[in-house]
């Protein structure tokens, strides 16, 4: 075997090495990336309930003051 042949097989195996190194970083901030993600739609959907109640919460009250408004309409009225 002649020097330039192992001098190739070395490059060859230091380029490798280097690309696999960089989709190993790759691969890991992919995953944290999936995982940040995840967490973030269980928190849109958690804020989302929140968010239901209190609409039910202001329809119901929009409801209860149309019916105050109109109640006092009436004693106005007699």
């Amino acid at each position: 075997m002649t020097w330039e042949i192992l001098t190739g097989l070395m490059t060859l195996c230091g380029s490798l090495v280097a690309i696999f190194k960089i989709v190993a970083k790759l691969n890991r901030t992919l995953t944290s990336l999936e995982d940040a993600v995840h967490n973030l739609n269980e928190s849109v959907s958690a804020q989302s309930e929140k968010n239901r109640v209190f609409y039910e919460k202001i329809g119901d009250h929009e409801t209860r003051l149309s019916l105050l408004e109109v109640n006092e309409g009436r004693k106005e009225g007699n």
